[in-house]
């Protein structure tokens, strides 16, 4: 019996091809009946269930159901060239992750037996071979291709043992096996990644209102008395008119003089103010509006020397200082921090919106007391100091702080502080 030739649009000949490919693949592989019925309720289950743990857990305990082998699953990690082992069949979820100290190359293409474990690789798409990189000069997408977004990226490793029990049969089940996980893994890696940058932007837009939106607010207030006393000079510069014309003595003379320097004076406040609000406004959105931050779905640190109080900490108290006076409030000074004081690596500009919103807190919400001398007070106050073996072992951290009065948080607040 002859197979009827089917006509397929040329658009379409690309997908017949890979179909043709997949089905003599499979016309060439012999699953038992329960290799079959694994595959198939394995794929049931992640197909209904979309969380990337319970996608580990699924599939490490696979090979449970196949002559007692075990499984591990290992993910790769770009910023260390190492892999880490996410679960396994023994613990289950492992938190945090562990680090893969067997001595695994992250070159792995192919399957390989290492310590009587049989690693599988793990891709973005089906084969078991790493592809050679894009061209830098093609152009991307979003996102840079590595780790999750090409198909010769190395996602991560899966892991049978003892490799001594893995039958011929049960090794083309755990190949098929893995190229749907390699497939699945990526799409949950994506999906997760696209998550995170979606709450990424959000956090930024609520940034966004707070550092720029309402310091917009206050340099309305400033244009407003910027517009106010404009329009007193030109009250003034009538007024010296009218005098001109009828003549004027010379104590009018002194007196409109003294008016003039005052509004003058007045103005020349105004625009000092607007200018310290444009400067930092003008930091905010720098350090908010960076591309790197949209393209990359997080904060992306631009490093420049400075000295944290005289760059940082003082400009945005600067700006504070007459709400907090007028809020009751006393700053307080660090009597020491001068002597601290060295150049350091920082993103100026979020870390000045980091004291401005700490200083804005301090305005709402600081709480009177009653001092050692048993009278009432407001008080603000920041400072430094060294923290020993901080990040490391042998070296030593800069802890920056900003205290007010008033009760302190209590242990459930304190978890929730910084959460949604």
């Amino acid at each position: 019996m002859t197979t009827p030739a089917i006509n397929i649009p040329d658009t379409l000949q690309p997908f017949s091809v890979a179909l043709q490919r997949s089905m003599r693949f499979y016309e060439q592989i012999h699953l038992s009946p329960r290799q079959d019925s694994l595959l198939k309720a394995f794929n049931d289950i992640i197909h209904n269930d979309h969380s990337l743990q319970r996608f580990f857990q699924v599939s490490v305990t696979v090979p449970s159901l196949l002559d007692n082998l075990q499984a591990e699953f290992y993910l790769y990690e770009q910023k260390t060239n190492r892999f880490l082992r996410v679960c396994d069949s023994e613990i289950g979820l492992i938190e945090p992750p562990q680090l893969d100290e067997s001595g695994l190359a992250t070159d792995i293409s192919t399957i390989v037996d290492h310590n009587g474990h049989r690693f599988y690789p793990l891709y973005p798409r089906t084969g078991s071979a790493r592809q050679d990189p894009r061209s830098a000069k093609r152009c991307q997408g979003l996102y840079d291709p590595d780790p999750y977004f090409a198909s010769h990226s190395l996602l991560g490793l899966y892991g049978v043992f003892p490799a001594a029990g893995i039958t011929d049969a049960n090794d083309c089940f755990f190949q098929i096996l893995t190229r749907w996980i390699g497939n699945k893994l990526n799409n949950r890696l994506i999906a997760n990644r696209h998550l995170e940058h979606l709450q990424f932007l959000n956090a930024l837009g609520r940034d966004i209102g707070h550092n720029v939106i309402v310091p917009n607010m206050q340099l309305k207030y400033l244009l407003r008395q910027m517009e106010k006393q404009l329009d007193a000079l030109r009250e003034l510069e009538e007024k010296a008119k009218k005098l001109f014309e009828k003549g004027i003595s010379a104590q009018e003379f002194s007196k409109t003089l003294t008016h003039c320097r005052r509004q003058r004076e007045a103005l020349e406040g105004s625009y000092r103010e607007l200018l310290k609000h444009h400067t930092q406004i003008s930091l905010y959105l720098e350090s908010l509006f960076r591309e790197q931050h949209f393209r990359e779905g997080h904060l992306v640190l631009k490093p420049t020397r400075c000295f944290v109080e005289r760059d940082i900490i003082l400009p945005q108290l600067d700006l504070y200082t007459k709400k907090l006076k007028h809020q009751g409030i006393t700053i307080e000074k660090p009597t020491n921090l001068h002597q601290q004081e060295f150049p350091l690596m920082v993103d100026i500009g979020l870390l000045s919106q980091v004291y401005a919103n700490l200083f804005s807190n301090a305005v709402k919400y600081t709480e009177e007391i009653i001092g050692h001398e048993g009278k009432p007070r407001k008080a603000l106050a920041y400072g430094a100091e060294m923290v020993p073996n901080f990040p490391v072992p042998g070296r030593e951290g800069i802890k920056f702080n900003v205290f007010t009065t008033g009760p302190p948080l209590s242990d459930r607040e304190r978890e929730a502080i910084f959460q949604e």
